[in-house]
């Protein structure tokens, strides 16, 4: 079983069971999720809900690899994002204690299954990132409604170059609730399955060369549309990096990003899912789409061959259109 849901004493513990794929959600799994949880929403003797996953790992993201190899399959690229988004939605009204423990990677669809519960675990392994912009797509689940949510043009700066956060960072970021040594994650499991109680822990300060420490000038060079953002980040010190980073991404991806979480900004997230919908329904049939997974996931080549080429080719228009396109509904 891919995804498996237990019992114990009044809590509810789902466990994303493939291992081999970092625990990538695919269809199947979000459609048994969201109906546990309908279940278990309904059911009096269920108090709460645990979130875990199998090995070393939460969750690398949604299965994106199965979308790209079913080729044409529009079903299953509608459907896909539109059973993800609706489970996403569906988390954050959930009516009891929802708690995750990231262990290890979490990524893309995997922040979606856990950012809008109560509680989120951050352990020494812990990684998070929104990387969709290195496969030409950009950062769903919500991504336009908790990266607009940071202060300081953070959520631009991760949205676009997909910077992997550690256990500090993303506790000084608030993204985790609660902290919690690796040697110590069964024991808080334990406590929080028979009592409900989460303890806290103390976790160090940002190392002195997390580049959370250059809030300032994040702020200054994320603050404009991606012709602008690029130009700011080559004429700082965050070029020696950054520059080079944002030059790998699709370009694509990078310009509907930055729109998309200045659009998120006013928008509650319901609008948020409904506008990342509509958005994954054009970019899943771009050729950037099916480029970036073959080379970053597939053949992993890593020289993905983007259309256009060049940030500067980038169109502010054509970007602007992805968001008139309203066909599909959500909700």
């Amino acid at each position: 079983m891919e995804i498996k849901f237990d019992t114990i004493s009044s809590t509810g513990v789902i466990t994303l069971n493939r291992p081999d794929a970092l625990n990538a959600l695919n269809l199947e799994m979000a459609e048994q999720f969201s109906e546990k949880l309908n279940e278990w929403s309904n059911n009096n003797n269920i108090k709460r809900v645990l979130l875990k996953g199998e090995g070393k790992h939460f969750c690398a993201g949604g299965d994106v690899k199965k979308i790209h190899l079913s080729g044409n399959n529009s079903d299953l690229k509608k459907k896909f994002f539109l059973t993800e988004y609706r489970l996403n939605f569906q988390i954050y009204n959930f009516p009891k204690p929802y708690l995750s423990i990231w262990r290890g990677v979490v990524m893309g669809g995997g922040v979606g299954l856990s950012i809008y519960g109560n509680f989120r675990i951050v352990t020494d392994t812990t990684k998070f990132a929104m990387p969709e912009t290195a496969i030409g797509f950009f950062p769903d689940v919500g991504g336009s409604y908790f990266l607009s949510r940071l202060n300081n043009n953070l959520g631009v700066f991760l949205g676009l170059t997909g910077h992997i956060l550690n256990a500090s960072e993303i506790m000084f970021l608030k993204l985790g609730t609660h902290y919690c040594p690796e040697n110590e994650i069964e024991n808080l499991i334990d406590e929080y399955i028979s009592k409900g109680t989460i303890k806290n822990f103390k976790i160090s300060s940002l190392n002195e060369n997390s580049i959370l420490n250059h809030i300032e000038l994040i702020e200054q060079s994320f603050d404009s549309n991606i012709h602008n953002i690029v130009q700011n980040i080559k004429n700082t010190s965050l070029n020696n990096k950054y520059y080079e980073i944002i030059q790998k991404k699709c370009p694509m991806s990078l310009a509907t990003t930055t729109e998309l979480i200045k659009k998120g900004k006013n928008k509650n997230l319901k609008e948020c899912l409904e506008m990342e919908f509509n958005l994954s329904q054009q970019m899943v049939y771009r050729n950037d789409f099916s480029t970036g997974i073959d080379a970053v996931l597939v053949s992993k080549h890593h020289q993905p061959k983007w259309n256009p080429q060049s940030i500067q080719e980038i169109n502010l228009k054509e970007v602007e259109s992805f968001f008139k396109e309203k066909k599909n509904q959500l909700f």
